[in-house]
């Protein structure tokens, strides 16, 4: 589900699933997890690039097909499993660069706010649809949005649903570099890795462990938890079934 290169001291994680845009199911999650925290101890790496396979999509979120019809508890066991991916590469001592190109949505759009830099294409799209699906981002979203963007922006971006181009993800604060071409992305995402990769790795860590931004666990147990009451709820499920039926989800609508 996800292939593993280096270069250097630098390490390329693909997650390649192309026909279903690199959607992140629980296998996926686990091999980027497990990928990560290996290079703890690895000191032949110096930082990491994610990048998705294709021209399409970084990962244009949560597999659906793995969610669909889940109970609340499982429910709740996938989108732990999704924060402990996306927190490991928050926590990671190691950098780790999101190369992105194409569609960056929903869980993918997490995956991308976990990391330490973010370098995208002009041809990138960036959005939190499930307000759509009537679902909640659950990967940590609804905490590490607000700390790279602001509140204003971060709520719009949720409440909303709505997609912003690569030039709108730059002027918000969530990249690192204004957008470049798809080639030249490519280029200056490897050439960032390979300049942090030279660097001292205690002092990079260093930096990361200053730098991190410190929120509380419950604060990430509070969103799972109503990200699995979400996804298990009729509109929830109703939300994910029209998404895949391509038409618009017929919700519930609560009398006054």
């Amino acid at each position: 589900m996800i292939e593993t290169s280096q270069d250097g001291r630098v390490l390329t994680i693909e997650i390649s699933r192309p026909e279903q845009l690199n959607a992140l199911n629980a296998q996926v999650l686990r091999e980027i997890q497990d990928t990560v925290e290996g290079t703890r101890h690895d000191t032949s790496v110096g930082c990491i690039v994610i990048r998705g396979s294709g021209e399409r999509a970084f990962s244009a979120g949560a597999d659906l097909d793995e969610i669909r019809g889940l109970p609340v508890e499982d429910a709740q066991a996938f989108i732990h499993a999704g924060q402990r991916t996306m927190s490991a590469i928050a926590d990671s001592v190691v950098p780790v660069i999101a190369e992105v190109d194409g569609y960056a949505l929903g869980g993918g759009f997490e995956l991308m706010l976990a990391c330490h830099l973010v370098v995208a294409s002009s041809r990138s799209r960036f959005g939190l649809p499930e307000a759509r699906i009537g679902c909640i981002p659950g990967f940590g979203g609804t905490q590490r949005l607000a700390m790279s963007v602001g509140k204003p922006a971060a709520l719009l971006l949720m409440l909303g649903g709505e997609r912003i181009d690569a030039d709108r993800a730059w002027q918000i604060g969530l990249l690192s570099v204004p957008p470049l071409a798809p080639a030249d992305a490519a280029t200056e995402a490897r050439r960032l890795a390979e300049l942090i990769a030279a660097g001292s790795r205690r002092g990079t860590a260093n930096i990361l462990d200053a730098a991190r931004p410190a929120f509380a666990a419950a604060a990430l147990d509070h969103e799972a938890a109503l990200a699995a009451i979400s996804i298990a709820s009729r509109d929830g499920q109703e939300g994910i079934i029209s998404f895949a039926e391509r038409r618009a989800p017929v919700f519930e609508r609560e009398e006054s």
